[in-house]
């Protein structure tokens, strides 16, 4: 049976990218890591609207003229919704946050180059002696890098998710603490992913 014209190219592509060491396996972590993402950032706005109590019907939120990196920032800011512990879990999930965001930012927005055994994303970069507005970030790719990021931001989820049910329900606070561990293990994640060239080069001296 002959296949779409289409999904015949993007067949070809996909064998493409496997010969410039995106295996199917990286491939498939990479779309996973895009959807997760979404997951996280578009809760998060809806959940930065629960900590201020902001009712948003028929009018303009103030999230809307802000970016992403400022809602992460306002993750970490005092709510009369939560109380202190719940606080600090939320204040770790936003360091987190920014950390994964660098690691997709570079991902998704930056250039491709060969890195010794495996690919790398470098965004911002200034190759020509130029100066960039924010400063070079990476991504390194391989399957575990992947698993990392995936990982950390799906926790990250979850805190949203938890938080959000903590200010509509003071019984769910319970459900937020409950992560602090695993939010740990996400900013401990979400660090070596961004800062992974640094470790890779402090380890050759």
């Amino acid at each position: 049976m002959k296949i779409p014209k289409h999904r015949e190219q993007s067949l070809k592509v996909l064998a493409h990218l496997a010969q410039w060491d995106f295996p199917p396996e990286v491939q498939q972590r990479i779309g996973a890591l895009g959807i997760v993402w979404g997951v996280f950032e578009t809760n998060l706005e809806n959940t930065l609207w629960a900590l201020r109590d902001e009712q948003v019907v028929g009018i303009r939120p103030s999230t809307d003229k802000t970016s992403i990196s400022q809602w992460i920032d306002a993750l970490a800011e005092d709510s009369p919704k939560l109380n202190t512990e719940e606080q600090d879990v939320l204040r770790s999930a936003s360091t987190a946050a920014k950390d994964l965001m660098e690691y997709r930012h570079a991902l998704v927005h930056g250039s491709l180059i060969p890195f010794q055994t495996i690919p790398t994303f470098i965004r911002n970069p200034t190759w020509n002696g130029e100066k960039r507005k924010r400063p070079t970030s990476d991504a390194h790719v391989d399957e575990n890098l992947l698993d990392m990021a995936i990982d950390a931001t799906w926790i990250l989820c979850r805190v949203v998710f938890a938080a959000k049910a903590a200010c509509s329900d003071a019984r769910q606070a319970n459900t937020l603490t409950a992560l602090k561990n695993e939010v740990s293990r996400a900013k401990s994640e979400a660090n070596e992913l961004r800062h992974l060239t640094a470790l890779m080069n402090h380890e050759k001296h």
